[in-house]
């Protein structure tokens, strides 16, 4: 105690008094004051007060996206429109088929024929105008020969007439067997040189040349030897029979020819 016992009993009393009322206003003083909110503020806790949890706080709302939109496409391009021209009918006439088609290349078979047995080159040079170069083998030897033909129309098949001409290699010498068991008498053996033989031919004939290529050349005609010594007759001798056939063999004669092949654009 601030107040000594000597003290009156009525300045003690006060002096006590006056003590408690500075403790409570200094208590007073040290608490905030409550600071002024919605009526439905949270009350001070006090020792009366029980000790509640306060309630969890509502989870955050999630404000919903809306749904992004889809991209553009690209602006299509204009579509191109094509015109097509009227197809119109080929009033043109059709070229002869000599003239769509003027190299022919065949293969020849026949008598006396241009180039024997061997292959033909044509040339149409005009409708109407055809050159041959042949070469092949024949009884004469090796031959080739150059013709031209006169085709008398520009369809695929026309007639023809022609001359040519033709060289022989000859085939040399060689010797005859004359052992025929049919024959009454026999003779030597005879040795034959047969030499080169140049022959000119005319011939007539057909000509057709399809539109996919397909040709084909019959003739027949005439060949004529210019050396008529064409062979000799080295040792032996030749009977009839066998004159005649080297005769038909060697001397030209008649022309009989068929020549298949394909006529190229």
């Amino acid at each position: 105690m601030l107040c000594p016992s000597s003290m009156p009993r009525d300045w003690r009393f006060l002096a006590a008094l006056a003590t408690a009322v500075a403790l409570v206003a200094v208590d007073s003083a040290a608490q905030p004051a409550p600071s002024p909110g919605p009526a439905t503020a949270t009350p001070p806790e006090t020792l009366e007060t029980p000790y509640e949890e306060p309630p969890p706080a509502p989870p955050p709302t999630v404000q919903e996206q809306p749904p992004a939109p889809p991209p553009k496409a690209p602006p299509a391009a204009p579509a191109r429109v094509t015109l097509t021209p009227p197809v119109l009918p080929d009033t043109r006439p059709r070229l002869p088929i000599r003239s769509a088609r003027r190299l022919a290349l065949t293969g020849e078979v026949g008598w006396n024929g241009l180039a024997g047995f061997g292959p033909v080159l044509t040339y149409y040079a005009h409708p109407h105008v055809a050159l041959d170069l042949g070469g092949g083998l024949s009884l004469l030897g090796w031959k080739a020969g150059i013709r031209g033909r006169y085709l008398l129309l520009k369809s695929p098949l026309t007639p023809f007439v022609g001359a040519g001409f033709n060289l022989t290699s000859g085939l040399g010498q060689f010797t005859t067997d004359p052992n025929d068991p049919s024959a009454e008498t026999t003779h030597e053996p005879a040795t034959i040189n047969a030499k080169a033989s140049y022959l000119v031919q005319g011939v007539v004939g057909v000509d057709y040349v399809h539109r996919r290529g397909f040709t084909l050349v019959g003739s027949v005609g005439y060949a004529y030897l210019l050396n008529e010594n064409n062979y000799e007759i080295l040792a032996g001798e030749l009977t009839d029979d066998e004159q005649k056939g080297f005769d038909i063999a060697f001397k030209g004669g008649l022309v009989i020819t068929v020549a298949i092949g394909y006529a190229f654009q």
